[in-house]
């Protein structure tokens, strides 16, 4: 169990089946990599569509903090406008 929840978060850390071979030491563990349990499909095309599927949900993740930040950013103009107008208003009223 330990093992399929470090080859997730390298999966996520580096995005592809490739990176997590590496981080386990190379050619000496693809016998290990290769057990029903642990984690990484044998098959070439389940591992396609276990990155295709981490890539989306990958996706998804950024176009949320996309919005977010968009969101942030419409306050922050919001403030300065209204800060400027104020002064603005300070300046009309003192002359």
């Amino acid at each position: 169990m330990a093992e399929r929840a470090k080859a997730k978060k390298s999966a996520a850390g580096t995005g592809s089946a490739r990176g997590q071979r590496t981080e386990k030491g190379g050619a000496r563990s693809s016998k290990k990599g290769t057990g029903p349990n642990s984690g990484v499909p044998s098959d070439p095309v389940e591992a396609l569509r276990a990155e295709c599927a981490s890539l989306k949900a990958e996706l998804t993740a950024a176009r949320e903090e996309i919005a977010r930040l968009e969101k942030r950013q419409e306050l922050v103009v919001n403030r300065i406008d209204w800060v400027i107008d104020s002064l603005h208003n300070l300046l009309e009223d003192e002359a």
